[in-house]
């Protein structure tokens, strides 16, 4: 049998680097993260990990229509949820025009 860098054209090295992730498809053992208010400046999300205030985080949005929106986000403010959760107050700092038109309707879709 081979040895574990015989069997790698690349060898692996141990670091230690933060990784942000989310799942694609949704799965049903992930984490129910969701938007609980949106507007065209910014969001009001749940998430099961205490973000750090002042840092950017990149996020999609799932309209009703079922759109993907792309988002990028400074945090604003984090509060601790009773479940475990975190309501973290997002401002945007990047959408496109795609986006914006694409949380217009969403928007106007409640109204």
């Amino acid at each position: 049998m081979r040895s574990e860098r015989e069997r790698r054209a690349l060898p692996r090295v141990a670091v230690q680097c933060p990784i942000s992730y989310f799942y694609l498809p949704p799965s049903p053992t992930s984490p129910d993260t969701h938007v609980v208010d949106l507007s065209l400046k910014g969001a009001r999300i749940e998430v099961p990990d205490p973000l750090i205030p002042g840092s950017v985080i990149a996020f999609q949005i799932i309209t009703s229509e079922r759109q993907v929106v792309d988002a990028r986000a400074r945090v604003i403010h984090v509060q601790p949820r009773a479940d475990a959760f975190f309501r973290v107050g997002v401002q945007f700092t990047a959408l496109s025009e795609t986006a914006r038109a694409q949380i217009s309707r969403e928007i106007q879709c409640v109204h």
